[in-house]
């Protein structure tokens, strides 16, 4: 299986991301500040759906949008976010793109077989205006990109190696390009190794259904009014989700800045070093 790589761009700086991120309980993941924003790296095993939640908080922070890329050594996928609903880009063969999607969605049978069935989606990227709509993602995000090389880029859709590197460099970020090409030499990995994966714990979802059926047991044998049963259901759910948003501020908001969110050094404030 192929190591996949992740990385999220913003143009607001680090040092504001990092407090807004902390406050607002995004993450976690390193921040490496560059000439054009900043540059997020997911912990190993994030999941596409998590990195994409993160990469919509962290467009809302900034406030002008943000860039999802997830790639491997044969596809990439890159999501610009301006809106809620990212627009993705692809490269790479259509069956290397399907196996990147399944594996950094984590996909069991199910998950692998409805990608399957919405493969057709991955055809999109042929069309001028699905790519001419990712350019202007790509002008609303960071005005000063070029378009031409970017578009190129895009068009040149087959060919995955290199891709999110080629994509930053020609739309006029080289220092994002350079953090993608040291990513990929495992540069930043002795700082992610630690983060966890911005994925709360989900047990108190499994305590919600055999709580209610206790619950309606003892409406019946103990003879209890209709009406209890439906407020003890209402407390149950209020103290269950409680106990959700607890176990999911724990993941940043509880924790040391420094600890969920390091800063990595930058070398002539481009690139991360050892």
């Amino acid at each position: 299986m192929l190591l996949v790589r992740m990385l999220i761009w913003t143009p607001l700086n680090a040092a504001e991301l990092q407090k807004a991120m902390h406050s607002g309980n995004v993450g976690p993941a390193a921040l490496v500040p560059v000439q054009s924003g900043t540059v997020l790296l997911p912990p190993p095993g994030t999941r596409l759906g998590e990195a994409a939640y993160m990469t919509n908080r962290v467009r809302k922070i900034a406030g002008s949008g943000a860039a999802l890329a997830v790639w491997n050594d044969e596809a990439a996928l890159l999501y610009l976010f301006t809106t809620t609903i990212g627009r993705a880009s692809m490269w790479g063969s259509r069956e290397a793109v399907l196996r990147l999607s399944a594996q950094v969605k984590q996909s069991g049978p199910v998950g692998r077989l409805f990608d399957r069935s919405t493969a057709g989606l991955v055809n999109l990227r042929e069309k001028e205006k699905w790519q001419l709509d990712a350019i202007d993602k790509l002008t609303a995000l960071y005005p000063a990109a070029s378009r031409k090389g970017p578009l190129e880029r895009i068009r040149d859709f087959e060919n995955g190696r290199h891709a999110i590197p080629d994509f930053f460099r020609t739309a006029g970020l080289p220092e994002v390009a350079q953090v993608a090409e040291l990513t990929e030499q495992g540069r930043a990995d002795g700082v992610l190794q630690p983060l966890e994966p911005p994925r709360a714990q989900l047990w108190p979802l499994a305590l919600f259904l055999p709580l209610i059926v206790l619950t309606a047991l003892a409406t019946v044998l103990l003879h209890i009014p209709t009406v209890i049963y439906y407020l003890v259901g209402a407390l149950l759910i209020v103290l269950l989700t409680g106990a959700l948003v607890m176990l999911r501020r724990r993941l940043v908001r509880t924790k040391p800045i420094n600890t969920v969110l390091p800063v990595i050094p930058v070398t002539q404030g481009a690139a991360p070093t050892d």
